[in-house]
């Protein structure tokens, strides 16, 4: 009995040391696979919390910065619904066999943000009636002169394999590019009447410009004209705080916020269809005495708007 015990924890031991296989990964296959590069890149990482309106700019002394682009056919079948590889699991091999790791993408094309992507795609709903490709980005610190690399992915999921060429240096993708932009109107007022809720119930509150200052809100029209969704959509997108004024010594004005129903939100997400417009309510705190000022999405600018044309009023 003692013996068959012995012989029973060998045979467990043995079991335990011998390693279960790994699930399979799925390869992926590309569409295309391009790249861009650059001498030096706006950041807008931050930017949403610099009311200054200072920019960021990403340059690296005998570095450029390479931009790679994958769109991958989705491997889907009633087994495999998702795809996802972490950032650390992606690569760029230099010729030497330097392995880089990325140091930021693209979420909205233009507006470059210092965070490495994943890859990450889920099969459509109504698969197999519907398909969905997978897209990925990533920004890498390339030593001056490599003009070949190769981009791994792989990870517990999928594995990718593609051979790069790097291109001479070129001016990155302005993020303004992809609409257009008129300020249709101007008002401007001392106080700014709100109200949190309706009826009895509703929270009355105010928001007043500072002596010798007043709200000046502009109503923008946006209109798509490319879709800068970097996963693939098919819309313009874009948020309040892309959006800057400054009059013609470059000061930039404080940004109040955008008017929604009867509020003003300081940060509010915003998207249009290819082809379509959109206005929205955008206030800024203005010298009372500022009648031309200068709307700019990002760093470029894209409307003139006339303040002084609007009377200044004392509630909006």
């Amino acid at each position: 009995m003692h013996s068959l015990s012995r012989r029973g924890l060998a045979l467990s031991c043995l079991l335990a040391s011998v390693a279960l296989p790994a699930s399979a990964q799925i390869p992926l296959q590309a569409i295309s696979l391009t790249a861009h590069a650059y001498d030096s890149v706006v950041s807008w990482q931050e930017r949403d919390w610099r009311p200054a309106g200072l920019t960021e700019i990403v340059h690296v002394p005998g570095q450029i910065l390479v931009d790679v682009r994958l769109v991958a056919d989705g491997p889907w079948s009633d087994e495999v619904d998702s795809v996802r590889a972490n950032s650390r699991d992606i690569k760029l091999i230099l010729p030497d066999g330097t392995e880089l790791e990325p140091q930021g993408g693209y979420q909205y094309w233009g507006q470059m943000q210092l965070n490495a992507r994943s890859v990450s795609a889920r099969r459509p709903r109504n698969f197999p009636d519907e398909d969905q490709d997978v897209y990925w980005n990533g920004l890498f610190m390339v030593p001056e002169g490599v003009s070949t690399a190769t981009l791994t992915i792989g990870g517990d999921d999928i594995s990718f394999e593609g051979a790069v060429t790097i291109p001479k240096t070129s001016e990155p993708e302005d993020a303004a590019d992809f609409a257009t932009f008129e300020v249709n109107s101007v008002r401007r007022y001392r106080r700014a009447d709100l109200q949190d809720g309706t009826g009895s119930d509703a929270l009355h509150t105010s928001i007043t410009a500072t002596p010798g200052m007043v709200l000046a809100e502009l109503e923008i029209e946006v209109t798509g004209v490319a879709p800068n969704q970097a996963d693939g959509g098919d819309r313009f997108n874009w948020s309040t705080h892309n959006f800057r004024l400054v009059d013609a010594e470059g000061h930039t004005m404080p940004l109040v916020g955008e008017g929604f129903m009867r509020r003003i939100l300081d940060w509010q997400f915003n998207g249009v269809n290819i082809g379509d417009d959109a206005e929205r309510n955008v206030i800024f705190l203005v010298p009372e005495g500022l009648a031309n000022a200068t709307l700019l999405f990002g760093e470029t600018p894209v409307a003139e708007a006339n303040l002084g044309a609007a009377n200044i009023n004392d509630t909006n």
